[in-house]
């Protein structure tokens, strides 16, 4: 009993009737709100992974684009790039200058080769490093009450995985926990079909001098072997272009090619 209480939900049961259209305007009123936000950012981070297994830290730019797009930069003190990687949500790219090794494919390829949830591979990175709702029918949406009063838990499956990773029989949901009082996203939960929590992204340290209030820290949990990824924001800053050319790799002559179906 004591186990099966401490792996409950955060969640309660489903709202209904007029606290649950409330709920669903509150939805619908923030994201409505989140398309003004800026289309495209960047930032100086520091990302570290602390698990049983091990520990690590790296650091360096991350520029994001809505919905999906994702470029991250890692040099060395001197300024020189040890290791630059790229994804437009779909497909990836990634460079490893020390080892001359260019490496591409698919987003799912490379999440289940690195043991890694693949149902990262659906989120929208630009609402999930903003710390915003998405892009959702709030119509669709389930309203749960957060079990330690916290706020409303809004909820939807994420239904077309199966046909884009090619593995059948599994469903997944994304919970989105947010502080009604003050329209904030607190966290966000990704889960399969029996409630098993997948992936956690918790926001903290939100920027009072933006008007869409980017979060300044970002953890993220509940990985395969109790892995802990945090992700800490400085020098935030709103590109006036971000086109697409800035998220593609190109393959040096002398690097060998590698390549993930």
């Amino acid at each position: 009993m004591t186990l099966a209480s401490c792996a409950r939900p955060d969640w309660g049961e489903p709202l209904q009737g007029n606290e649950m259209d409330g709920g669903r305007q509150l939805l619908a009123s923030m994201a409505a709100a989140e398309k003004k936000c800026p289309f495209c950012r960047d930032a100086d981070v520091n990302l570290t992974l602390k698990s049983p297994l091990q520990d690590a830290a790296a650091s360096g730019y991350l520029l994001w684009r809505r919905p999906s797009w994702i470029k991250f930069v890692s040099s060395n003190p001197l300024g020189q790039p040890l290791v630059l990687a790229t994804s437009d949500g779909t497909r990836f790219q990634q460079l490893l200058v020390p080892r001359k090794t260019y490496l591409h494919g698919r987003v799912f390829s490379y999440l289940a080769h690195n043991n890694l949830p693949i149902a990262l591979a659906l989120g929208n990175w630009g609402s999930w490093l903003g710390g915003g709702v998405g892009h959702i029918k709030a119509e669709e949406a389930e309203v749960r009450p957060d079990r330690e009063g916290r706020g409303l838990w809004f909820v939807w499956p994420l239904p077309f995985l199966a046909e884009a990773s090619g593995v059948k029989g599994q469903e997944f949901q994304e919970h989105v926990l947010v502080d009604a009082a003050n329209r904030l996203v607190i966290a966000r939960v990704i889960s399969d079909e029996r409630e098993k929590t997948l992936v956690r992204f918790d926001y903290s340290d939100r920027q009072k001098d933006d008007p869409c209030l980017q979060p300044a820290r970002i953890a993220i949990s509940g990985l395969e072997g109790g892995g802990v990824i945090d992700i800490v924001f400085s020098d935030q800053q709103t590109p006036a272009t971000c086109p697409d050319d800035l998220f593609r790799l190109q393959k040096p002559e002398n690097f060998q090619e590698l390549y993930m179906p």
